[in-house]
């Protein structure tokens, strides 16, 4: 496996994300940047820039299941959208330093976003507090807040199955379930001894996998019962998770999850073996085993996506890179990955 190594950001990653069809993914990072990058070769197709000053740190980035448009969340508390093309359409004064945004996940009436936001006192508006809401897109008006009911803040903030929840995770090693109809509290699940620090789903978001700075990551049913079945053991903190997008395939199924991140920046010069714990670790859903590692960043890996097809996989790290990793033929025939 010989990785497409990109250098298009200045300062760490904070997210990547893939649109539905798999061709292109999108780059957000803390030098504000939000790019838009071909999978296929690793061309650099253009940038998603608003219109004035440019954003500061961009936490969050996400796009609609047609490739219409893209949401950017900053850190300056302004939600930003554009058309795929790179238009910019709307800017929300959202308010806060916010860290996460995702479209709802209805195919063909995605015109919400969930946010989550830090507490910020703003010369105009006072103090802002820590806060999850429903933004509609068009025409745009606030549907959702919950703040006094939040505990603390939240790092992310997601969309349940069929919309009907919304899904948070905390530095306090906590996973909060809300209803997406009132904000209620469903479920509160204390799923990490450390930071949760990644979400992600299965395709038909019936399965979640986090990841912690803890060393752990699990999988978790997303039924009413909210129950963890799997936990993958590592020998480093986990900033992302996610599972394969092949592992409900009816041919020749990869029951396979990817786990990356590593030793925060400030401890990698002080701590005594702290090289090589920066690969992404493939690891097998079912049986709990480290199946194989593929060498990665010069520092922890902030983010990490499966191709939509399965066949590879990008991360990006704190080092401001970006890794574009295809599998070889011997990932789909060798019985060691099976």
């Amino acid at each position: 496996m010989h990785p497409l190594l990109l250098n298009v950001h200045e300062r760490p990653l904070t997210l990547v994300k893939f649109n539905y069809d798999g061709d292109f993914f999108i780059t957000c990072a803390k030098d504000g940047d939000v790019n838009l990058i071909r999978t296929e070769s690793g061309e650099r197709m253009g940038s998603y820039s608003p219109v004035g000053e440019k954003a500061g740190a961009v936490f969050a980035v996400d796009i609609t299941i047609d490739s219409s448009y893209v949401v950017t969340a900053n850190a300056d508390g302004k939600l930003v959208y554009y058309t795929f093309q790179g238009e910019q359409v709307a800017v929300l004064n959202h308010g806060g330093i916010l860290k996460y945004v995702e479209w709802n996940q209805k195919p063909g009436a995605q015109n919400m976003v969930v946010t989550c936001n830090d507490k910020f006192k703003s010369t105009q508006d006072g103090m802002i507090p820590n806060r999850i809401m429903i933004w509609q897109f068009e025409p745009q008006k606030r549907l959702l807040s919950i703040d006094e009911a939040l505990p603390m803040k939240a790092t992310k903030v997601k969309w349940g199955p069929f919309d009907e929840t919304l899904v948070s995770i905390f530095e306090e090693g906590t996973v909060i379930i809300w209803s997406a109809k009132n904000g209620k509290q469903i479920a509160l699940i204390q799923a990490h001894s450390g930071p949760v620090t990644g979400l992600n789903f299965s395709e038909d978001r019936m399965l979640m996998i986090t990841s912690s700075k803890d060393m752990s990551a699990k999988l978790w049913t997303m039924d009413d019962k909210y129950e963890c079945i799997k936990e993958y053991k590592t020998d480093r903190p986990l900033n992302d998770a996610a599972i394969s997008p092949l592992y409900s395939s009816e041919k020749d199924p990869k029951m396979h999850v990817l786990l990356g991140g590593g030793q925060d920046a400030k401890d990698v010069t002080t701590t005594a073996n702290s090289s090589g714990r920066f690969e992404a670790l493939i690891w097998h859903m079912v049986a709990e085993e480290e199946i194989g590692s593929v060498k990665g960043h010069f520092g922890p890996m902030n983010s990490l996506a499966w191709f939509r097809n399965g066949t590879g996989f990008v991360t990006g790290g704190e080092d401001g890179y970006v890794r574009i990793h295809k599998f070889d033929a011997d990932y789909f025939t060798n019985k060691k990955f099976e």
